[in-house]
């Protein structure tokens, strides 16, 4: 993420790898039967909250979650990405009130 925000990579498609690695490092082969889902429906979320935001993801709060699971940390890694998904939810409620087409 950090690369592509330096323009060496597509912020959208590195947003999206985290979080099929994030997935993946979890060891749980029933999560990653929905690597394609989740891709999918990331690729639309972030698409429309970014437009929202006028800028791309946080790479400082992606790295607060995987610093939290290379950490072993699984409650510090829990808060982190439910503060990524919170952010995420508030921008589409905002959004939502103010009539734009999701």
């Amino acid at each position: 993420m950090k690369a592509a925000e330096r323009g060496a990579d597509d912020t959208l498609e590195a947003d999206i790898a985290f979080h099929v690695a994030v997935l993946r490092a979890s060891g749980n082969p029933f999560y990653m039967q929905f690597r394609e889902v989740v891709a999918t429906a990331l690729r639309t979320s972030i698409r429309f909250t970014n437009r929202i935001k006028g800028r791309t993801a946080s790479v400082a709060d992606h790295t607060a979650v995987r610093d939290a699971i290379a950490a072993g940390d699984a409650d510090r890694a829990h808060a982190a990405m439910r503060h990524l998904i919170t952010d995420v939810l508030r921008l589409i409620d905002q959004a939502e009130e103010k009539g734009a087409a999701i």
